[in-house]
């Protein structure tokens, strides 16, 4: 297969599933292309790939707005197979709905569905995610990717179920939509943290920050994707009603996957509160990736 694949990355979680997918994609002897989604990035030229792989993280149940826009510009050909590959910090019923948009301009465009996968990665904001529990998740990801790479090539389409309910309430909180014009108007840098590496400048896909004589300055087309005040080496920035939520410090995705998964598992059965959405997500996987050992050992 010939794959294009088109995703939009904040604080590059979906960046590196990128990666991981290409890897499994090329293992298999397939031949994988990407396009990164940023302003001024022009609509890819979609003819004459077998399969296209669309991939966002989960914005408040919702998909990214540049990931959107993009979207609607792509000339997409009927019959036109494709597949979606998001990824979000939890696996609550509501992120089920999080496609619809994309579901509903595919089909617009005759485009032929071949699954969607959630996979799961670490929260940039709300709360950090213990290492820990990063290396169980990334070693769950690396088996769902082979389970989504065998499935494109058997044909199978895994769909993941929404409803009126969970598409109404989506649609109710998709804050994105005003909620980065309204808060940047309360973003700050700290003069007496900040050291002026202009990493937040250089960084932004919205490019929606300037600097001027030592002085950061934000715009107001921000897409909320935690980019700059997730990365900024001194923490210095305050991200306005959000700022309770914030978390800094690059998580080193390579570092902890080469580690593998913990020496203990960081869901069981047992886990509780915001971690019980996680037991049925990765029992669901290791079934999948059994199934799939076990067919692979048959032939």
């Amino acid at each position: 297969m010939r794959v294009l694949l088109v995703y939009y990355t904040g604080t590059y979680n979906t960046r590196y599933l990128t990666d991981m997918l290409i890897g499994e994609l090329e293992e298999r002897g397939h031949r994988a292309e990407r396009v990164e989604i940023a302003r001024g990035v022009p609509p890819a030229d979609t003819s004459g790939y077998d399969m296209i792989g669309f991939g966002y993280p989960i914005y408040g149940f919702n998909s990214p707005l540049p990931f959107n826009r993009y979207v609607k510009k792509l000339k997409i050909g009927a019959g036109q197979k494709f597949f979606i590959y998001k990824n979000s910090g939890e696996t609550f019923a509501m992120n089920n709905a999080s496609s619809r948009i994309l579901l509903r301009r595919m089909r617009a465009k005759g485009a032929v569905f071949s699954g969607e996968y959630h996979f799961v990665m670490p929260y940039n904001i709300h709360f950090p995610f213990d290492k820990d529990f990063v290396r169980e998740i990334l070693f769950e990801d690396r088996k769902l990717l082979k389970v989504l790479v065998h499935d494109l090539e058997s044909g199978r389409a895994p769909k993941i179920a929404s409803n009126i309910v969970y598409n109404a309430a989506a649609a109710a909180v998709s804050v994105q939509k005003i909620g980065g014009a309204v808060n940047s108007f309360f973003y700050r840098v700290d003069p007496e943290k900040c050291v002026n590496c202009g990493l937040c400048v250089k960084n932004c896909p919205e490019q929606n920050i300037s600097q001027k004589d030592g002085r950061i300055t934000f715009g107001h087309r921000c897409d909320m994707c935690m980019r700059c005040s997730f990365f900024c080496p001194t923490n210095a920035i305050d991200i306005g009603f959000l700022q309770g939520w914030k978390v800094n410090g690059d998580y080193r995705l390579a570092e902890l996957d080469r580690l593998g998964p913990p020496d203990s598992p960081y869901i069981t059965a047992e886990s509780k509160g915001f971690y019980k959405c996680f037991i049925n997500h990765f029992s669901d996987i290791d079934k999948r990736y059994a199934e799939l050992i076990d067919a692979e050992d048959d032939k």
